[in-house]
């Protein structure tokens, strides 16, 4: 690539504009909407695809995409993208995680105090005008055992709020985690059968690859003490929502809270049972989030950029 020759990048999810900071050098079309075959159809003129979780860049949309060298995702997910291809094909793929690490945190946090406190039954019906006031006994947080599934920087930040609540932590993770990290977090590592067996709360921090689809499944779900909650804010196919469903309906958890699912938007029977949270993906959903992912990944861009123009 020319100097002088503008960087093009296609936009092809909806993003805060007004924080993607982008140097002169940069054109930029922003087509929040484009289907898959304008997409196929237009990679091919692009240096830089933007994406969110709504557009799936497949090996097809790699091939077509001759002259891509950078495929950025604000925030956390990669699942949408075929990262085997793009390695093969010399695409750079950047996100943003650090950004959402707050926001996330806080919402597994408000996931287990409404699940721990039955916050939208209690709404609901007294919306419908029954006043349950009896009916509708909590459980407090402190004391209770937290299980983490997962380490990483959401997970140790779940950790580091949770520990200021009183609540007694547990972690799993497939990569060791350094003695420092967990006796600073006051977190102990158990093994992941455990932290089904002895955990009240359950949240899962893991990215969805092959190994980790359907991770939480019949047999994990069945290793969970009566009357605990499992939270997934992570990647929905993480877990097996048909088994979810059945353990559900059978009432021996206390209940579960998901952000995310196994195809988005949901749908179905998962959406209508009682003891169930429900939220739309949106966990990184916050005016502070959303800026500051763009702001990494705008940096990120630059600096990939300002690298390769320096080795030429």
């Amino acid at each position: 690539m020319s100097r002088l020759e503008p960087i093009k990048v296609l936009v092809c999810d909806p993003v805060e504009l007004d924080h993607l900071k982008l140097g002169a050098r940069f054109a930029l079309d922003y087509r929040p909407r484009i289907s898959r075959e304008e997409l196929l159809a237009a990679v091919g003129g692009y240096d830089v695809l933007i994406v969110r979780g709504r557009t799936q860049v497949d090996r097809t949309v790699l091939e077509r995409g001759t002259r891509l060298k950078v495929i950025a995702r604000p925030g956390t997910g990669l699942d949408n993208l075929d990262l085997e291809a793009a390695t093969q094909r010399g695409v750079a793929v950047l996100n943003s995680p650090e950004a959402l690490i707050e926001a996330v945190a806080e919402h597994v946090v408000l996931l287990m105090l409404a699940l721990s406190r039955r916050l939208t039954l209690a709404d609901g019906e007294l919306r419908a005008g029954r006043w349950l006031k009896d009916g509708l006994v909590g459980v407090e947080l402190k004391g209770k055992s937290l299980g983490i599934l997962g380490l990483g920087r959401i997970g140790r930040r779940v950790a580091e709020v949770a520990g200021v609540l009183g609540m007694s932590i547990k972690g799993y993770d497939a990569i060791e985690i350094p003695g420092e990290v967990t006796r600073k977090l006051g977190i102990r590592m158990v093994s992941m059968d455990e932290l089904f067996s002895s955990s009240i709360f359950i949240t899962l921090h893991v990215p969805l690859t092959k190994e980790t689809r359907h991770l939480v499944d019949a047999e994990k779900l069945r290793k969970m003490m009566p009357g605990s909650y499992l939270i997934n804010t992570s990647r929905g196919g993480v877990i097996d929502e048909k088994a979810l469903i059945a353990s559900l309906k059978e009432g021996r958890l206390g209940g579960a809270a998901l952000d995310v699912f196994e195809t988005e938007p949901a749908s179905g029977e998962i959406l209508s049972l009682p003891n169930i949270i429900v939220t739309p993906h949106i966990g990184g959903q916050t005016v502070e989030a959303q800026a500051g992912a763009m702001d990494v990944i705008s940096g990120k861009i630059e600096a990939l950029f300002s690298e390769e123009v320096g080795r030429k």
